[in-house]
Order: C-alpha cells, then structure tokens, then sequence
C-alpha cells in the first residue's frame, strides 16, 4: 500500500475497533447489577469480566476481523477520519455484514481446546502467545505440557486451552458460576446488540417494578406487567442477554424475591428440563438465592 493508502487504513482501523470495543463494553456494563448479589453471579456480569473482555477483543478477536478480506474491502474510499463512524454504523445495520461475519469466526477460533501439532505448535504467533501468558499466565493450572511431544502416536501435538476452559479456570478462582459451552453465544451476539436498546429495556423495567409494586391506587399497575416485560426482552433479545435482564431485575429490584423468580421460571418454560436449557444461569441463580449477601466483584 502507498503511504495515502496505509494512513487511511489505520484511520479505518481506528474507527472499527474503538466502535466494535464501545458497544460491547456498554452492552456489559448495563448488564452488571448495581446492587449486590445474594448468590454467584454469572462471570459475564461482574465487573472484572469487562476488562478481560476488553482484552480478549483487542488482542485475540479485532485482528482476526481486520485480517479478514471482506472487512478490508469496507475500507473503500471514505474519509474514516470525518464520516468514518457514521458510514460504519450504516454497514453495521446490515446484520449479515462481514464484519459480523468475522467477528463470529474469530471467537469460534479461541474458544474450543484445539489439537496442536509440533510444527503449528512452534509456529504460534508470538502475538497469540503473549496475549494469552498476560491474560491468563503462562500455562493454566492442568493444562497440558506445551512443548511438543517426541512419543508414539497421531502426529498431533499437544491441546492448547481455548477461551472457554481458561474463562471457566478464572470464573472458578474469583467465585462466579462457571460458563456453559455455549455462552460463545453471549460473546458473538454482543456486537450485534445495541446498547440503547439495553438501556431502554433496563429503564422499562424499572418503571413496570415501580407501577406495579410500589404505586397505589389508580396509578399502579396490574399484576404481572413485570413478568411480562421481563418475558418480552428476555426472548427478544439475543441469548442470554436477555436472561441476564432478568437476572439483574433479580438483583436489583426488591420485589423480584425468590418466590418471584421461581414463579417467573415456571411461566416461561413447560418443563424443569427446559427452564435448566433455556435459563441455566437463572434457574441456578434462583436455587442459591437467600438472604445472604455475597461480595461484589
């Protein structure tokens, strides 16, 4: 590329990341209960995750997306540095757009354990590695032997921790309930939520807590316009975002109690079975629930 074309480049560069970090980060940060929690709380909702969210999006994912040829055709020939952000955004709305598209793909390359062989092994970027030994040391507790293995076998080398196995490691060691496999989900759908609409969910709800439980009279509302709110956003927004809604009402809102929850959990799904598939970190959240107040992260 011509010195023009590599300023420009960077100046996209620029755009893209400071808009995919924004709202994301946002998004995390409306979902992270004010109030402190009776029991673990998801590690997605705590407030040390959204650094290491942030962390995991600079270095592990962003480079993959801006690899990606596709998002690099969107560079075109707009002035990023004027009406970047704005052309973006109309990219953006696309929901099928390349950048999505390679968002999903470079989560799904560092979230599995994955089979290393000796020469890929050796051949790890160095800047995978760093990113990896700064955010999570440099080998998890009982991960594998990284070095390449001389025994009989396959070929393949040693399995390399994803994501998923050293979130789960940091989420044990702080306190918080484990992931499940397919919170890749909450990750991938992050970037395609925006967060005023989480925000004007969050103001909705508070409003409904306070007509129907704290009003009286002709101003408060009828039984149920909480549940029902809490149903509208919790299956309308992408998953577990909207189950993390309702999770922090259940934190936040003195009158989402246990006996609230439980009732809520019984409406929503047909079957035990269902509610443990559907709302896995409500239905845990709601068995541990007391009156015990767990610190805060």
């Amino acid at each position: 590329m011509t010195a023009n074309e590599t300023e420009r480049f960077e100046q996209f560069a620029a755009v893209l990341q400071t808009e995919l970090l924004e709202r994301t980060k946002k998004t995390l940060e409306l979902l992270v209960p004010e109030r402190q929690a009776c029991a673990p709380l998801p590690f997605a909702q705590t407030p040390s995750f959204i650094d290491i969210y942030a962390e995991v999006v600079r270095v592990g994912i962003f480079p993959v997306v801006l690899s990606r040829r596709p998002v690099r055709a969107i560079m075109g020939d707009v002035d990023w540095t004027r009406e970047g952000r704005e052309y973006l955004l109309t990219v953006l709305d696309d929901r099928s757009n390349a950048v999505f598209t390679s968002w999903d793909y470079a989560w799904d390359a560092l979230w599995d354990e994955r089979k290393a062989s000796a020469s890929s092994a050796s051949a790890q970027p160095e800047r995978k590695k760093g990113f990896l030994s700064a955010l999570f040391g440099r080998r998890s507790r009982g991960a594998p032997d990284p070095r390449p293995s001389n025994g009989d076998g396959d070929g393949d080398g040693p399995v390399m921790a994803g994501l998923y196995t050293m979130l789960n490691q940091l989420a044990e060691k702080k306190g918080f309930l484990p992931l499940f496999h397919d919170d890749i989900k909450v990750f991938k759908g992050l970037v395609r939520v925006k967060p005023a609409r989480v925000l004007a969910a969050t103001k909705e709800l508070a409003q409904y807590h306070r007509q129907e439980f704290e009003l009286t009279g002709h101003e408060q509302a009828k039984a149920g316009v909480l549940s029902d709110a809490l149903q509208k956003w919790q299956f309308n927004l992408p998953d577990r975002i909207g189950e993390f809604l309702v999770l922090k009402a259940a934190v936040d809102f003195e009158h989402v109690n246990k006996a609230f929850v439980g009732k809520y959990i019984r409406q929503s799904a047909r079957t035990q079975e269902e509610a443990e598939r559907g709302m896995p970190y409500l239905t845990l959240y709601w068995k541990a629930m007391s009156h015990a107040v767990m610190p805060q992260d």
